[in-house]
């Protein structure tokens, strides 16, 4: 438990004794009755010994029975960096997962790449551990958020997708990330699907093939490659 850290007590059999606080930068605790305990440098299950400790020998309760939980650990933070929308360092709360943290830094970019990144110092300062977890199976359920929880000092990076290009005859021309085995059509629905004039048997792929520029005529089925670029010509009337 450390500076800043939000903490709601709770008094078993005194409800009129709940209370929410913060830890002081000196690592105080204000508590009804006994005023400022301190708490910093200590876990919840020592903090709580030690405030039953001082509510006894003020002689308020005989035997307190009181529990201490952690609701934000402003102490620890972990930095999000990379394609989201508002990358900084954010205090974790009681339990902080990867689409907790996230939703934090207001959400990926769309050229945000589905597998992110999470930096976590080792054990002895030796060096750093890395993680790769994919967004899509978090939020589909495949992978579960109980499987990886964020600690403190974590660094969570969203790397920029591969991207490919669409031009032409189609509603949203632009860059966009590229999914892993997005084929053809789905690449054209990205891009807003064809115009009114757009054929869907006139398209070619750009692709840089062993370093040489190649044209090729794809299937609507063609897996899209990093870096392909997609045009879309008009239909022969």
């Amino acid at each position: 438990m450390g500076s800043g850290d939000v903490i709601e007590f709770r008094m078993f059999g005194q409800p009129d004794m709940t209370t929410t606080g913060y830890i002081s930068p000196d690592g105080d605790l204000s508590l009804p009755l006994i005023d400022q305990v301190h708490v910093g440098g200590l876990t919840p299950n020592q903090a709580q010994k030690t405030i039953a400790e001082a509510y006894r020998r003020g002689g308020y309760f005989a035997n307190p029975q009181v529990s201490i939980t952690i609701t934000e650990y402003r102490s620890r933070q972990i930095s999000v960096l990379g394609e989201v929308r508002r990358p900084g360092r954010y205090p974790m709360k009681s339990r902080t997962d990867l689409l907790d943290a996230i939703a934090g830094a207001e959400g990926m970019t769309p050229q945000a790449s589905r597998d992110v990144i999470v930096i976590r110092r080792a054990d002895g300062d030796t060096g750093t551990q890395r993680y790769t977890l994919n967004i899509d199976d978090l939020v589909s359920g495949r992978a579960s958020t109980d499987d990886f929880t964020l600690a403190g000092g974590d660094t969570v990076f969203v790397p920029e997708a591969p991207l490919f290009y669409i031009y032409g005859e189609v509603q949203r021309p632009d860059a966009y990330a590229l999914r892993p085995g997005m084929t053809l059509i789905q690449a054209i629905s990205t891009g807003g699907g064809l115009t009114e004039r757009g054929s869907n048997s006139r398209i070619v792929i750009h692709r840089d093939i062993d370093g040489q520029p190649r044209t090729i005529d794809p299937q609507p089925d063609t897996v899209v490659e990093p870096r392909d670029t997609i045009f879309v010509k008009e239909r022969i009337f």
